[in-house]
Order: structure tokens, then C-alpha cells, then sequence
């Protein structure tokens, strides 16, 4: 079987205005994807996303939503269990906390989405998507 150079993506988009667009978050698996879709449309109701598969890009969002290294090579055998979490406040407020994760060493500050800007002045939000193994 033939494997891509690049790995194929699903990535979410935010679409912003004269036809451009920023890349949230990018997957592997179609149903993370529209499962993290589906929680940012809810969280950010006045703002437009859309769902778009990517063959072979490098990695559109430099910033790839995914476990970080310690937690990334869990054999297949063992059932993963996956983690949203939303910080939604001031720039600097988001961006200290995902500093703080970092240093707790819960998650590199690279596994976080870039910043978006809600809909209400001075607020942005940031996603992280994290795996953990599934107790048994």
C-alpha cells in the first residue's frame, strides 16, 4: 500500500471576511473533528467554521491538535479517552494559563489552537485536545 509523504488532515477553519480563513484545530480522525466542531459552534455561535479534509498539506495550522509526545506513542491496543478543554477570556488571561499548563507539564504550549477572537470585544478562546489512556 502506498503512504502519503504527508499525512492527510481533517481541520477546522474559521472563516473570516474577503474569502479567507484560519486554520482552529487539525485531526486525524473525521469524528474528533466534528465532535470539536460541533463544541466550538456552541461556544462561539456568531462566528462561521467549517470541516475541511486535506491531502498531503504540511501541517496547515503549525500547530497540530494532538496529544503531546509522552502521551502520543499509547500502544493500539490500549482504549484512549479524549479531553476538550475551552479557555475563554482576555488575551493575556489565556495565554498565562496555557503558560501555566505548560510549566505544570500538562500540555506543550504548541498543543493549543492559535488564539481566536470571540464574538464579544477583548475575548478570545483556546482549544486544546489531549488523549489519556481509558481506565479499564
Amino acid at each position: 500500500m502506498n503512504t502519503p509523504e504527508t499525512p492527510n488532515a481533517w481541520i477546522i477553519y474559521r472563516l473570516l471576511p474577503n474569502f479567507q480563513r484560519l486554520p482552529v484545530a487539525q485531526f486525524r480522525s473525521r469524528s474528533e473533528a466534528e465532535s470539536s466542531l460541533k463544541a466550538i459552534r456552541e461556544l462561539l455561535p456568531n462566528s462561521e467554521f467549517i470541516l475541511a479534509f486535506e491531502v498531503g498539506l504540511e501541517n496547515p495550522t503549525n500547530e497540530l491538535i494532538q496529544p503531546p509526545a509522552k502521551e502520543q506513542n499509547l500502544p493500539s491496543s490500549v482504549n484512549r479517552e479524549l479531553l476538550k478543554l475551552f479557555i475563554i477570556s482576555s488575551p493575556p488571561v489565556v495565554s498565562r494559563v496555557i503558560h501555566s499548563f505548560h510549566r505544570d507539564n500538562f500540555a506543550c504550549v504548541s498543543d493549543w489552537s492559535p488564539l481566536i477572537p470571540t464574538q464579544n470585544p477583548g475575548e478570545v478562546i483556546g482549544i486544546l485536545i489531549k488523549y489519556f489512556a481509558a481506565n479499564s
